[in-house]
């Protein structure tokens, strides 16, 4: 007998901070409307100085438990995806279990998660969906298993740079079951994976003799690279006398290539989707899935990614004759200017349009609010969709809804999930676009003290989750605390 497993409920955490895109783009000297009608991006959600990934993972999780009254002993799995990780060696889910401890200890005592097995998953913005797979077919190898997906990032890049105008941050939590009330996950996954330099964090490696010589130099003096070598040789300070020559620095801002990048993302989906093709070959995505979601970097790249599969999905469709009388361009051949010049064409026709408001663009208008999430960008698009169809009346029980999920590396996982007949009960706790609404905005100054962790005190002082301090001195290098109110 079948029994479905899914997303029983879902709930986030979306920093209480924002900067208009507009105010980012004047101060850049970029034309707003090729962000905004061209990306379809508006505001950028800004973390805290007081915010981590750990702490918007713990505010989503709790909220999740709280709102649908969770009882932590039937959590078995603690699994969060993320690429801005806290630490090499202790996952950043534990920081956010304990925390979690901490806010339930009062209903459920002490260690209410003690016999929960707890990890990160990591593979660039893909890790979210890992950890949901991973779970799900952990719960369908057992009895009464329920498991805490969360994914959680900040996404950080240079000033100034071309990525700049795509950050954000957020986290998405989610109880994945047996007989779920939201989406049904479907077994079918398509998996494609190429290992790429397309964008990654490296450890940015720094000679020591280089770095006393550089410093010297901001305070007008000068020293020689065989000076520099004596001096770090007899000191006993802490970071210049350890005896590794180098210094290995590890920052959020990523190496990326944004036009490789994009590239990457349209050919491992569409490999992911022809290998789902093959485990399902009744798969049709124009015929059968009613809605689609993706990984979104900025609100529009789906749809983007997307059109010239549409058009070849069109030309073998039932709407192909209604397609070539709306586009009234004869069918070129593939892969020239001409063939380019037709898609292009295509994306102006009704038909794409109809496609796009129908299926898509509702689950972008979170997305245009917040910026990317990395590994929760694509479950802040499933929340887009359901609370946008919820606020709109539509009966969508029943319906197939499409995943493209993208890690850069680079990883595509391809796979379909069917809504629930409850769904509207697990949705209607759901506010997230009212507290968009209700955000702190910050100018284009304080974005920028922000960035370059120059703000001494939080803006915002009401969080439940807060980081605390970072520890320095002895066993406690680099731990960090976190206060609960």
């Amino acid at each position: 007998m079948h029994t479905p497993i899914g997303i029983d409920h879902i709930s986030y955490y979306v920093p209480s901070l924002y900067l208009p895109i507009e105010k980012l783009a004047k101060a850049r000297n970029i034309e707003y409307a090729k962000l905004n009608k061209g990306l379809g991006l508006q505001q950028m959600a800004l973390c805290d100085v007081d915010e981590d990934v750990a702490t918007m993972a713990t505010e989503a999780a709790l909220r999740l438990i709280r709102d649908n009254n969770l009882d932590p002993a039937k959590i078995g799995r603690i699994y969060l995806g993320t690429e801005s990780a806290l630490d090499a060696a202790k996952p950043t889910a534990s920081y956010v279990m304990h925390m979690l401890e901490q806010q339930l200890e009062g209903k459920f005592g002490k260690r209410a998660f003690k016999n929960c097995d707890v990890l990160d998953m990591t593979f660039a913005c893909v890790g979210g969906v890992d950890a949901l797979l991973s779970c799900k077919d952990w719960i369908a190898a057992g009895n009464d298993r329920q498991a805490l997906v969360i994914a959680a990032d900040l996404a950080k890049y240079d000033l100034a740079s071309t990525g700049e105008y795509t950050q954000g941050a957020g986290a998405v939590a989610m109880l994945i079951s047996k007989n779920p009330s939201l989406v049904e996950i479907n077994n079918e996954v398509g998996v494609a994976t190429e290992s790429v330099s397309d964008f990654f964090k490296p450890r940015r490696n720094f000679d020591k003799s280089d770095l006393l010589v550089q410093a010297a130099k901001l305070l007008g003096q000068q020293i020689s690279e065989e000076e520099a070598t004596s001096l770090l040789d007899s000191t006993e300070n802490k970071f210049w006398g350890h005896p590794e020559k180098t210094v290995d620095i590890f920052r959020e801002e990523p190496v990326f290539d944004g036009q490789y990048s994009n590239s990457c993302y349209q050919n491992r989906i569409f490999e992911a989707l022809d290998h789902l093709t093959s485990l399902a070959p009744n798969t049709n995505v124009l015929a059968d899935w009613k809605h689609i979601v993706f990984h979104l970097p900025y609100a529009y790249q789906g749809r983007r990614m997307l059109t010239e599969q549409w058009v070849n999905w069109v030309l073998n469709s039932t709407d192909k004759e209604n397609f070539l009388t709306q586009i009234q361009l004869p069918l070129p051949a593939r892969n020239n200017d001409e063939w380019t010049n037709f898609v292009k064409a295509a994306s102006k026709t009704a038909l794409y349009k109809e496609f796009i408001t129908e299926r898509i663009e509702r689950g972008e208008r979170a997305s245009s609010r917040i910026g990317n999430m990395y590994t929760a960008s694509i479950f802040m698009s499933l929340l887009s969709l359901l609370k946008v169809h919820y606020d709109e009346n539509n009966n969508i029980e029943g319906d197939t809804i499409g995943f493209f999920s993208y890690g850069s590396g680079s990883k595509s996982k391809v796979f379909t999930a069917t809504v629930c007949k409850p769904w509207r009960d697990a949705v209607s706790k759901l506010h997230v676009f009212a507290e968009l609404d209700n955000r702190h905005e910050v100018d284009f100054e304080t974005y920028e003290l922000l960035h370059k962790k120059e703000v001494g005190a939080p803006i915002v002082t009401d969080k439940k989750i807060q980081l605390n301090r970072v520890g320095i001195e002895g066993t406690e290098t680099g731990y960090r605390f976190y206060a609960t109110n």
